[in-house]
């Protein structure tokens, strides 16, 4: 006889908060803020070169490489230097700002309020995430949605990331839940879709960058809307 699924466990990162779009209107401000044009680097420019490195020292870190800290030392020094501008402190300073700044940003996926509020009427809902602990709190609150998740696991706290199968035990632990009573949802196929899939767990793939997974995700949307059919 199948189990009744009772836990929804989620992502945070361009699952449900959007990272995309709030991080550009941080990187936009700052770039004003430091007057980045008087030295010739516009707006389009500065964003597509942190997108690379970003890109790059966060998949470094899902894959074990570096730690947080290094990902919050080097991040903005490396941007400054592919720019050919000079870091003098302010590279760091900019880190210290960003960190402040884009963490408040309130913006959503498409969809997710509504999500949430329907989910939340018929399961438990969780967070687990890479990210910063306290980090990943401000986000919750700035975006209004804190109230829907009965527990926030982040990488930090657990000592083991995405896709560890530690950090799914020590989850499934805090959750009180068997694998086989919860789902996650994520739109990272490495970190969300493969960590759950080797642990047990059934995995809604939110492929909203159309990346291959080299594993069969349980489903796959493209949409968050989606999530009203299926559950």
């Amino acid at each position: 006889m199948e189990v009744v699924k009772k836990h929804i466990i989620f992502d945070l990162d361009d699952t449900l908060w959007d990272y995309k779009t709030n991080s550009r209107e941080a990187l936009v401000e700052l770039c004003d803020t430091y007057r980045l044009s008087e030295q010739g680097i516009d707006h389009n420019r500065f964003l597509q070169t942190f997108r690379h490195v970003n890109q790059d020292y966060w998949q470094r870190f899902d894959n074990g490489e570096i730690s947080r800290d290094t990902i919050r030392l080097e991040r903005f020094p490396t941007v400054f230097e592919k720019l050919a501008l000079n870091p003098d402190g302010v590279a760091l300073r900019m880190q210290d700002d960003f960190m402040r700044i884009c963490p408040s940003k309130p913006g959503l996926v498409k969809g997710a309020e509504e999500v949430l509020e329907y989910l939340s009427k018929k399961y438990s809902l969780h967070i687990l995430s890479n990210g910063f602990d306290e980090i990943q709190f401000t986000k919750l609150e700035a975006a209004g949605i804190e109230s829907f998740f009965a527990n926030v696991i982040t990488s930090g706290r657990a000592g083991f990331r995405k896709p560890q199968p530690e950090i799914f035990e020590f989850a499934l632990n805090e959750i009180g839940a068997s694998r086989e009573e919860c789902v996650m949802i994520g739109d990272n196929p490495g970190s969300d879709i493969e960590g759950a899939y080797n642990y047990g767990i059934d995995q809604v793939y939110f492929n909203t960058h159309h990346k291959e997974c080299a594993v069969m995700p349980t489903q796959t949307i493209n949409e968050l809307e989606e999530l009203l059919q299926l559950f």
